[in-house]
């Protein structure tokens, strides 16, 4: 792992498009060294040439790239899919405690959701939203589909929305994986109506977390490319039509199976030693809610013609 340093590369920064930035680490987690741009901060990974983030996937790519990622991920210990698979039941928690956050700025209108995975928050919306959700992984949105979802196996760039056309577009833990989030951010604008609302949940490096345990905190993991700040977020939204009405830390209700998991991202034996302990107190599947401080959620709002 290399400790921050005064190189640079040339990569010119989505946020701003300065062609200077500092080499702060390198870690195997991530697919290239991260960098921060010298001039507004933005934190991203410089990624190899076939990968460069400056062009977007079409979906067959994303589908592919998706399959290798999650290779990746399990060969690195980051992933167990049989932890992963017992998962729903909190990740239908979560999808209604993110709906009903939500509501406090959208209670009616069509929604969006960019990354929907298998429709939790779709099947949530329902009832109060026309709901469509994009998903380029091919088989979670299958399992959308076969839940009578409406769930388009496409990325945002490849559906071709009209203008003007969904009251809310909401994506979590989906900006951080975008090639360009600007050019993403500015494609949610356009299919935004005016006055329509666009949620976004990320990590934010920012955090007491990030600067102890550096290159193995937890929110690095393959395909991570962007790492925004309070201040770098509300720049991309404001950059690109919209005004950041809220902006805040975010947490998570799992499985306490799911918390341990997480823990051996940054340290084996206690993870091994708590899930021994764990498995005799019959005590996986309560629920646990995280809050870390280093999750943010932030709420934009498309500016009206007459703002400019």
């Amino acid at each position: 792992m290399i400790r921050p340093s005064q190189n640079r590369t040339s990569q010119a920064c989505d946020l701003c498009g300065a062609a200077q930035s500092e080499l702060i680490l390198t870690t195997p987690r991530l697919d290239g060294p991260l960098v921060r741009c010298r001039n507004c901060q933005l934190y991203y990974v410089v990624l190899p040439g076939e990968k460069n983030r400056t062009g977007q996937y079409l979906s067959e790519q994303a589908a592919a790239e998706m399959v290798r990622l999650a290779e990746r991920a399990r060969d690195l210990a980051l992933v167990e899919p049989e932890v992963e698979e017992n998962e729903g039941p909190w990740r239908e928690l979560m999808a209604r405690e993110r709906l009903a956050d939500l509501k406090r700025f959208a209670t009616s209108g069509s929604l969006l959701e960019i990354g929907c995975s298998t429709g939790e928050l779709l099947a949530a919306a329902g009832a109060s939203f026309t709901a469509k959700g994009v998903e380029a992984d091919r088989k979670t949105s299958r399992i959308a589909i076969a839940r009578g979802l409406d769930c388009l196996n496409s990325t945002l760039s490849d559906a071709r929305f009209p203008p003007d056309y969904f009251d809310v577009v909401a994506l979590y833990h989906v900006i951080e994986h975008f090639h360009s989030p600007r050019a993403e951010v500015r494609e949610m604008c356009r299919i935004l109506k005016p006055g329509g609302w666009l949620v976004v949940e990320t990590p934010n490096i920012a955090t007491f977390w990030y600067r102890l345990l550096n290159g193995r905190w937890r929110q690095f993991i393959p395909d991570h490319i962007f790492f925004f700040t309070p201040q770098t977020m509300t720049r991309l939204c404001e950059e690109n039509g919209f005004k950041v009405r809220e902006l805040r830390s975010a947490g998570k209700a799992m499985s306490v199976r799911l918390f341990i998991n997480r823990l051996g991202r940054f340290h084996q034996p206690s993870a091994r030693v708590l899930s021994g302990l764990s498995d005799r107190l019959d005590l996986n599947d309560r629920t646990l809610r995280l809050k870390l401080g280093d999750v943010m959620r932030i709420y934009a709002q498309k500016r009206m013609r007459d703002e400019g």
